[in-house]
């Protein structure tokens, strides 16, 4: 799947890392509940770390569509709480 990093660029990342990535997904969106910044912060740059460690960056050359974006990891509690709200089913920034 073809993940975009705000501010970075496309990753290609195994589908398999899908799991993970929910699973850090509930990190951010609990932040987000709990108005804590500092976790929502640290829960953000985990996902991104996890995209750049188990991803391969897509060549900016290549131009495609992204099936995942992950927002920047200086993303305030605001920030992120308009992009979940915007995301209809309800799934935080990653499906499943």
């Amino acid at each position: 799947m073809i993940v975009r990093i705000v501010g970075e660029g496309q990753w290609e990342v195994p589908e398999s890392e899908l799991g993970d990535l929910n699973v850090i997904d509930a990190k951010v969106e609990k932040a987000v509940d709990d108005a804590d910044q500092s976790a929502l912060t640290a829960a953000l740059t985990e996902l991104v770390n996890r995209v750049r460690t188990h991803g391969e960056p897509v060549s900016e050359a290549t131009v495609t569509d992204s099936d995942l974006i992950i927002p920047d990891i200086s993303s305030t509690i605001d920030e992120i709480t308009v992009w979940l709200d915007e995301n209809v089913s309800r799934d935080g920034l990653i499906p499943g």
